[in-house]
């Protein structure tokens, strides 16, 4: 241990904080932290929270390993192209957020992260997501807006706990068909996309209640869209050429009947 402005920590961890504040140039406050504020938090002798808005960080040190108790790391507002391969070493992690980097790529260690609940990517520029997304075995909400996403790998269905899926305002032409394997899934906004079709195993969803379609290039909804009767908001505003069979004007009618958001 060592004395840290008279906060007993472990050495290592000292070493990162110094670290990262010889790269911002300034002290980081040991005031809390949130998502618009610079600070850390620490709990016995271990930091748990750290929280570097609005810093200019340009890179994160691979030292960020050290930090072997951290759970919620907030990193909005940067300069940051990547993460580093070590952020994988982080396993209590259950807050990651990124939001307004510039992040083009991330490592395949970002799958070994086995608590992380909460991850959000939104605002940077990540054409392709690695495999190993699908190992977050507890991530229960991803943001990707505004990524400039083109594809979703197939082990995105793994999962398995994700209920809220933000990746509006992409590039995406097609969701993978693994995404039927999303069952707990309550929020899907895939919005302002390039979509022209739905895989049928949407229909696997049943406790989807927020889908939102809208501004897309839309020419048809899967025949198992039906299935989702736990739907209370339904977006598909905006889809030109989308055509619905009598079954899917009968089943939109029931949804707007119970005073649920329809838009088409």
């Amino acid at each position: 241990m060592t004395n840290y402005r008279n906060i007993q920590l472990k050495v290592e961890e000292v070493r990162v904080l110094k670290e990262l504040e010889e790269i911002i140039g300034k002290p980081i406050p040991d005031q809390g932290i949130g998502f618009y504020r610079t600070g850390f938090v620490y709990e016995g002798t271990s930091v748990i929270g750290l929280s570097l808005r609005q810093q200019q960080l340009k890179e994160l040190p691979e030292t960020i390993r050290n930090l072997t108790n951290l759970q919620r790391l907030y990193l909005r507002d940067n300069h940051l192209t990547t993460l580093p391969e070590s952020i994988g070493e982080l396993k209590q992690l259950q807050n990651l957020d990124v939001f307004s980097n510039q992040i083009q790529t991330l490592p395949d260690s970002i799958g070994d992260l086995p608590n992380l609940w909460r991850f959000d990517l939104s605002r940077n520029q990540i054409p392709r997501l690695p495999h190993t997304i699908g190992q977050l075995k507890s991530l229960k909400r991803l943001g990707l807006l505004n990524v400039q996403l083109r594809e979703l790998p197939e082990s995105i269905g793994k999962l398995s706990k994700l209920y809220d899926f933000i990746a509006a305002i992409n590039q995406l032409q097609n969701l993978p068909e693994s995404m039927g394997q999303l069952t707990k899934l309550k929020i899907l906004s895939v919005h302002n996309n390039q979509l022209t079709a739905l895989p049928e195993s949407l229909g696997n969803l049943t406790g989807l209640e927020t889908l939102s379609l809208n501004i897309n290039q839309l020419t048809h909804l899967p025949d198992s869209i039906t299935n989702l009767t736990s739907l209370k908001v339904l977006r598909l505003e905006k889809n030109p050429l989308l055509t619905l069979t009598k079954s899917q004007e009968t089943w939109i009618a029931a949804l707007k009947s119970q005073g649920y958001g329809v838009r088409i």
